[in-house]
């Protein structure tokens, strides 16, 4: 789980970005693709609409093969172009640019083209039509049937020129322009004529169905228009639109994650921006301690509103602990500071009870009860002090030399008299002339503290050793001693007040959990650390860091 919230936002806003560009592409690159394939089907369908139209029974097929091949000679020679008419009726083949139809109709999908009927025969163009069957001149409407073309516009015979038949095709080019003059040299009127009845024949009649296939190594697509008893067959090589495809593909694979990196960066630098004033909370908040409770966080400036609620609720948060923290602190010093006339009192009173009691009697028993019990709370007391002194900065307040090779060889010695009645050996490496400075009597309880823990939770004929090293400008403190171990939840609690693991607890060990609380307290209040080590052989080791006096190393 990602737990940075600026890299949450960062790939949550290019995700959501990336998403909604890669959608919109695919839309545009989906309305390209069909828009040029409606132009390539438009310009499919003016060719063969065109020739279709030119195909009626009035037309000499050999001359208008001849116009269709002038007409897409170029597109034909360079393969960009597929033509097929045929008349279907007559079975004759008009004009053709294939030299194997049916290979190319191999390609085809299945049931493509879906061929229509073919009629029998076609409308005879030159038959008289009766009076007042259809549209009379002038465009006046008559009483019904076909629209009569011959009697508004008579037949007209395209001759062939002088010397020729029409079946020849070895015409020369000014040959051909001449009839090609000749046979649209018609007025306005005939003109119009020609249309209306082109239109007629044609009108719902004309049906052409599509495909795109392969062939000879090329994608073409392929339109099959039949009507009239004629079909065409005209097909485009889709090499150049796929390549305008290709290059607009090419685009988007190359722009789409430019535009996403685009984004994620731009996500950082706001995320970043927008988190920049949480940043400077989150430093002014860490300067508050419990030495300096007084603090407030300053309001950051051109902040948004969100951001001033929420320095609002911090201020107001550190106000009610500020107040709960004094109280507590104020009633922790007074009660001790209270206790300690009335418990020096009771001290000195057993003290003399027990200077006037009968030995052995029970009532001296009673009062060495009385006086362990006394003295414990006295420890208690002066603990509870000190630590209210450290909550409050007042702890350390002197700084006087200590020698920590003299300090620590004291302890070792008197530890060795204790660790003996236990069955535990003590072992010591200490380096000469290591100095600090601060309170000598506080750094002594609070590194007796620690021998004395590793006496009391350490394992049958077990083992402690005291070493005390300079590794670079700090001196280091290492006690160790083998032990049963301790679990992982009761090292993150172990420097709590009154906590103590439940092991210590079932052996009945003296304590009353205050020990590594106050020499934690002790050793920051002398700017050093303090960490606790444990080990998979089981060994549990302290390790108390102090700086050292200047001109020491």
């Amino acid at each position: 789980m990602i737990r940075s919230l600026r890299l949450r936002l960062v790939l949550i806003s290019t995700l959501v970005s990336g998403v909604a560009i890669v959608g919109v592409s695919l839309l545009a690159w989906y309305f390209m693709e069909r828009a040029v394939r409606e132009s390539v089907d438009v310009r499919l369908e003016a060719i063969s609409g065109r020739i279709l139209r030119d195909l009626h029974p009035r037309a000499d097929l050999q001359l208008l093969g001849r116009r269709i091949q002038l007409t897409h000679e170029d597109e034909i020679l360079e393969k960009l172009l597929l033509l097929h008419v045929q008349d279907d009726v007559n079975d004759v083949v008009v004009f053709s640019s294939l030299d194997d139809g049916e290979k190319l109709r191999e390609q085809f999908p299945p049931g493509f083209p879906q061929k229509p009927e073919i009629p029998g025969s076609r409308p005879n163009w030159n038959a008289p039509i009766s009076p007042g069957a259809g549209p009379m001149k002038g465009g006046k409407q008559g009483k019904g049937g076909p629209p009569r073309f011959e009697e508004d516009f008579p037949p007209r015979e395209i001759p062939p020129p002088p010397g020729r038949r029409p079946d020849e095709l070895d015409l020369t080019e000014e040959e051909w322009r001449e009839i090609e003059r000749e046979f649209f040299a018609l007025g306005p009127q005939q003109r119009k004529g020609e249309r209306k009845a082109e239109a007629f024949e044609t009108r719902g009649r004309m049906e052409s169905q599509y495909a795109t296939i392969d062939f000879e190594g090329q994608e073409w697509r392929i339109v099959v228009s039949q009507g009239r008893g004629y079909s065409t067959l005209a097909g485009l090589d889709l090499t150049r639109s796929t390549a305008e495809l290709n290059r607009f593909k090419n685009g988007f694979l190359f722009g789409i994650p430019l535009a996403i990196l685009l984004i994620g960066f731009g996500g950082w630098l706001v995320a970043d921006r927008a988190l920049r004033p949480i940043r400077k909370i989150a430093v002014m908040a860490s300067d508050v301690t419990a030495q300096s409770l007084s603090q407030r966080i300053e309001e950051v400036e051109h902040s948004d509103v969100e951001i001033e609620h929420l320095i609002t609720v911090l201020n107001a948060m550190m106000d009610r602990l500020e107040t709960g923290f004094s109280h507590a602190n104020r009633f922790s010093a007074d009660v001790s500071h209270e206790l300690k006339t009335p418990i020096t009192v009771m001290q000195a009173e057993i003290e003399t009870a027990l200077q006037e009691s009968v030995a052995d009697s029970p009532e001296e028993t009673r009062l060495l009860v009385l006086r362990e019990e006394v003295g414990r709370l006295k420890s208690i007391t002066q603990s509870l002090m000190l630590l209210s002194q450290a909550d409050v900065g007042e702890l350390i307040r002197k700084s006087d030399p200590i020698s920590l090779s003299e300090e620590l060889q004291s302890l070792v010695e008197d530890a060795e008299i204790v660790a003996e009645g236990a069955g535990i050996s003590v072992a010591a490496s200490l380096s000469p002339d290591v100095e600090v400075r601060g309170d000598p009597v506080l750094l002594r309880q609070a590194l007796l503290n620690l021998i004395n823990n590793a006496i009391k939770y350490n394992v049958p004929e077990g083992d402690v050793s005291v070493i005390l090293t300079v590794p670079s400008d700090h001196a280091m403190i290492s006690i160790e001693n083998s032990s049963e171990g301790i679990s992982p939840a009761d090292q993150e609690k172990i420097f709590d007040r009154f906590y103590r693991v439940d092991q210590s607890r079932s052996r009945g060990v003296d304590g009353f959990g205050l020990g590594l609380s106050l020499a934690q307290a002790v050793v920051k209040g002398h700017g050093g650390t303090i960490d606790l080590i444990v080990e998979e052989e089981k060994r549990t080791r302290f390790e108390v860091r102090f700086p050292l006096s200047r001109g020491d190393s």
